[in-house]
């Protein structure tokens, strides 16, 4: 099975000991430590998630903390190298550690569109690989890819520009940590250094379904305008970035 499964992922998953010890915080605990093997000749990222224990009693219990200074749930291996995971199990909960006890772990690979739940039961000093499920789950793209994306929906309406004599380029986008968002670019009159009027740029956002999920807008004041006017476009809301469809960019005379 544990070839199967290599063959599959090119990840091994393989419990190596267990401690019996006291933590920092006074709790005597079970530490099961854990290696998570990249077989592979390319960097991974996993996300692994705390396991569930299930004694011969047919107990379940669940992992109570990471042991500090090893994997603690999100990381990245480096090709051909493994990684160790201390998954911390307090004794006021489980109380023994006996043969046909059962330990599920589960990882997932979220630039793959995988998780993999492994199930591995104890058999006097080892643990064996007795069953494993292969799920889906929805990829995740980096802030990088998703400006990427964003960048090509968004839509100039050119028409508009050219009664207003005027071009808008040089159009940039920064996602931030929490996938809000904001758009900069460049407002350029196309002849000369001036504009002829009070120009107000608007950015619209929508979504799968065609509706309008936020708008913004910038106002430029023919007064104060000279070769050219940066323009910034915030969106504010968590999570924004990944609802856009489509993005639309387009001067109107104030």
């Amino acid at each position: 099975m544990e070839k199967e499964l290599n063959e599959l992922l090119g990840i091994k998953l393989k419990i190596e000991r267990i401690e019996d010890t006291t933590m920092s915080d006074g709790e005597d605990a079970f530490i099961i430590y854990l290696t998570v093997d990249n077989k592979t000749s390319k960097s991974r990222k996993i996300n692994l998630l705390k396991a569930t224990y299930v004694t011969k009693r047919r107990e379940q219990l669940e992992q109570d903390i990471w042991l500090i200074g090893y994997i603690t749930g999100e990381d990245t291996l480096k090709p051909n190298s493994f990684k160790k995971a201390g998954l911390v199990f307090y004794k006021s909960k489980l109380k023994r550690i006996s043969d046909n006890d059962l330990i599920y772990v589960s990882v997932e690979l979220p630039k793959e569109g995988t998780e993999l739940t492994l199930c591995f039961q104890k058999n006097g000093t080892n643990w064996l690989l007795v069953d494993k499920e292969k799920t889906e789950i929805e990829v995740k793209i980096t802030p990088k890819q998703l400006e990427r994306n964003l960048i090509k929906r968004i839509e100039r309406l050119e028409a508009f520009e050219e009664k207003l004599d005027v071009s808008i380029d040089k159009i940039s986008l920064k996602i931030e940590n929490d996938l809000s968002f904001k758009i900069l670019a460049e407002l350029h009159p196309n002849n000369g250094t001036t504009i002829y009027e009070d120009i107000r740029i608007r950015c619209v956002l929508y979504s799968n379904d065609n509706s309008i999920l936020g708008e913004t807008s910038a106002y430029i004041r023919k007064d104060d305008f000279f070769g050219f006017e940066v323009i910034t476009f915030n969106f504010y809301d968590d999570g924004i970035a990944e609802l856009v469809n489509e993005i639309r960019i387009f001067p109107k005379a104030n």
